[in-house]
C-alpha cells in the first residue's frame, strides 16, 4: 500500500448518524446508529463466500508466511473480509489487519496477524470463518497498523504485541491452550459468550453499534448499509464479548438495567469527535482506499470505495480511555458510581 493522500475526514460518513435505544448484559453496553445507507457497491461477505464455494484463503506458499495470505476468488461479486475476523486452520490461525473488498474473479495477498503463537504446521489446507477479535486487540492493531503503513507502506501489524495480548486474554479467561490460540479461549468460554450474545438482539435498520464495557468505550463499528450489520451481528458481539469477559462487571449479579438515558448524548459526542479526524488515505490491497485516522482519544480507519465507508471502525487510543470515560457513554447507576468513586479519591 502506498500513501496517496491526507486530509480526509470522516465527518461525511457519521454526521447524519441516529443513535438508537442501548442495550445491555452485565458489563457491556452497545448503542445502535441508524441512517441511510451509504454504499452502492455490490458484494458478498466472506464467511458466505467461503459456505457457497466461492472463496478460499490459503497460505501463500508451501511454506508460508506469516504476516500474509493468499484469498482466490471466484465470486461474480466482490467479498467483504472485515477487521477482526479470526481465519482458522492452514498452518496457525490469523486474524484480518485490516478490512478488504476482494474484487471478483482474482487473486489477492492479504495482510494478517498471528494469534496462534505455538503452531506451525498444517491442519487444513484452506481457512474456515471464525469469530471476531476482541475490541481491545483490534484497537491495538489498528494502532500499529497505520504506524507500520505511514512508515513502510505496508499494513502489518506488531506481531509481538498481538501474542502478548493473546496470552493476557488467555489468562483473563482463564482458558488453557498449548498453541496458545486465542480460538481455543474462544471455545471454552463458548457458554458465556453466547450469554452476552443472546442478550443483544440486533435492532432493525442499524448499520453500526457504539460498545461500552465496565462504562468505558469499547468499539466503533460502522457499515455502509443494514444488511451487513445484521449479518455480522452475532459474531461482532462475540467479539465485544470477549471484551468484556474477566472484567469487574462480568461478575455474576451484576446489572444490565438501560434506562434510555444519556448514553445516547455519550455516543453522539464520541461520533461528534470522530468526525473531526482527518485521514491518510492508502491503497489498498483490493478495491478503494483504506483511511486510518489517530487523535489522542481515538484510532480507527475505514474502507472507501466510490465516496462510501464500506466498513468504518474506531477504538480509544490509550490503555485506560482518557478521552471518553465512564460518565459518558454509561448507564445512569455506572455514572453515579464512577463520580462517587471520582470524588473519593
Amino acid at each position: 500500500m502506498t500513501e496517496m493522500n491526507a486530509g480526509n475526514e470522516i465527518r461525511p460518513f457519521v454526521e447524519n448518524l441516529v443513535c438508537g435505544v442501548p442495550q445491555a448484559h452485565l458489563n457491556l453496553l452497545v448503542v445502535p446508529l441508524s441512517g441511510e445507507p451509504a454504499g452502492g457497491i455490490e458484494y458478498v461477505l466472506a464467511a458466505d463466500a467461503i459456505a457457497d464455494g466461492k472463496l478460499s484463503i490459503s497460505e501463500v506458499s508451501e511454506s508460508g508466511s506469516v504476516p500474509e495470505l493468499l484469498v482466490t476468488s471466484s465470486s461474480d461479486l466482490p467479498v467483504l473480509l472485515v477487521d477482526g475476523e479470526e481465519l482458522v486452520g492452514a498452518k496457525q490461525n490469523r486474524i484480518l489487519n485490516t478490512t478488504i473488498l476482494v474484487k471478483a474473479h482474482s487473486q489477492t495477498k492479504i495482510p494478517v496477524s498471528c494469534v496462534e503463537q505455538g503452531r506451525w504446521h498444517r491442519t487444513s489446507s484452506q481457512f474456515s470463518s471464525g469469530g471476531f477479535s476482541p475490541s481491545e486487540l483490534r484497537g491495538r492493531k489498528s494502532r500499529s497498523v497505520s504506524r507500520h503503513l505511514r512508515a513502510t507502506g505496508e499494513a502489518r501489524s506488531d506481531q509481538g504485541e498481538v501474542w502478548d495480548f493473546v496470552q493476557m486474554k488467555l489468562h483473563q479467561m482463564n482458558a488453557a491452550s498449548p498453541t496458545m490460540s486465542m480460538h481455543d479461549g474462544i471455545e471454552q468460554r463458548r457458554t458465556t459468550i453466547q450469554d452476552y450474545v443472546n442478550a443483544m438482539v440486533y435492532p432493525a435498520g442499524a448499520r453500526g453499534v457504539i460498545a461500552s464495557i465496565d462504562g468505558r468505550f469499547a468499539a466503533m463499528d460502522l457499515f455502509d448499509r443494514p444488511e451487513t450489520l445484521a449479518r455480522l451481528w452475532q459474531r461482532l458481539m462475540s467479539g465485544y464479548a470477549l471484551d468484556a469477559i474477566g472484567r469487574p462487571g462480568a461478575e455474576p449479579g451484576a446489572r444490565a438495567e438501560s434506562s434510555g438515558g444519556d448514553e445516547g448524548d455519550g455516543a453522539a459526542k464520541l461520533l461528534s469527535h470522530v468526525a473531526g479526524i482527518t485521514c491518510a488515505a492508502f491503497k489498498s490491497p483490493g478495491l478503494g482506499h483504506d483511511w486510518r485516522f489517530e487523535s489522542a482519544e481515538a484510532v480507527g480507519q475505514a474502507l472507501v470505495v466510490d465516496d462510501g465507508a464500506v466498513h468504518l471502525s474506531a477504538f480509544p487510543n490509550s490503555p485506560d480511555d482518557a478521552g471518553f470515560r465512564a460518565s459518558h457513554i454509561a448507564r445512569p447507576s455506572q455514572r453515579r458510581r464512577h463520580r462517587r468513586d471520582s470524588e473519593g479519591q
